[in-house]
């Protein structure tokens, strides 16, 4: 019995000895810590976040010089866009068009009662804005069809009408179309009397709520619309149109341009 006493005092020593040291340990180690992060603590001034400063114009000549530069640049920036595209055509009834890329010329034409499938974008200009672009150098977006905006899953789609039927599309449109090539691209400045607000409901209309609200709050501006004719079928895979929407659709009364101001010119 004495003998087992002793191994178990023995064991209980050896358990405290264990413990003593897994403290001194841990203890150790603290100090350690703390000591080092004594050793890394930044001061408030240290910790102070410096935010560099360009500095300021000395005088407001230069002000005024920046502003000058950046307005040229964004002039030159216009200039080589407008370089690329066809020259500003005007038809008899005063619409107006130009020629973004021209397609395969090689290739047949869109004709009366021709079957077209078209891609399409169409903006409003802001006040004061010209044929080019809007104010800014940017056409605000109203809606489109066969690009994928608007997070649409239409990349490709397109709309299919006959060309020269009436209320399929703006009579401007049908007018513009004629003469176009496949995968060729005009711009078209739509008047409000040859766009959507006319008596007629036209078939080409906004697939989306927000579309057909900006439409409708924008329809009797005049209104920008990038045509992209993808695909000419061939006669008779649609009904044709009869002679007197021929004439009424493509035969538009004559009148003057429209035109919209001139861009702005360097002073």
């Amino acid at each position: 019995d004495r003998g087992r006493g002793r191994g178990r005092d023995q064991s209980h020593a050896h358990v405290l000895d264990l413990n003593l040291n897994r403290r001194e340990s841990v203890k150790h180690a603290l100090v350690a810590i703390t000591l080092g992060l004594e050793a890394t603590r930044i001061s408030p001034a240290e910790a102070k976040l410096v935010i560099p400063r360009r500095n300021p114009s000395t005088s407001y000549a230069e002000r005024k010089q920046r502003i000058k530069d950046a307005e040229r640049r964004r002039e030159e920036k216009e200039q080589e866009e407008d370089d690329n595209l066809g020259p500003i055509q005007t038809l008899p009834s005063g619409i107006q068009y130009r020629d973004i890329a021209y397609g395969e010329t090689s290739g047949p034409e869109a004709q009366p009662n021709s079957t077209c499938d078209i891609a399409y974008t169409v903006y409003r200009l802001a006040p004061g804005a010209y044929f080019k672009y809007s104010s800014g150098g940017t056409p605000i977006y109203l809606f489109s069809l066969g690009y994928g905006n608007e997070g649409k899953d239409d990349v490709g789609s397109t709309f299919t009408f006959t060309l020269g039927s009436k209320g399929a599309v703006p009579p401007a449109v049908s007018n513009v179309m004629l003469g176009m090539h496949r995968k060729g691209i005009r711009r078209v400045l739509i008047p409000p009397y040859f766009g959507w607000n006319t008596d007629a409901e036209l078939e080409l209309q906004p697939d989306t709520f927000g579309g057909q609200r900006r439409l409708e709050n924008h329809k009797m501006e005049p209104l920008l619309m990038d045509v992209e004719l993808v695909k000419i079928r061939q006669k008779g895979s649609r009904p044709e149109a009869s002679s007197e929407d021929l004439d009424e659709t493509l035969n538009l009364e004559s009148k003057t341009p429209f035109r919209l101001p001139e861009p702005p010119r360097a002073r």
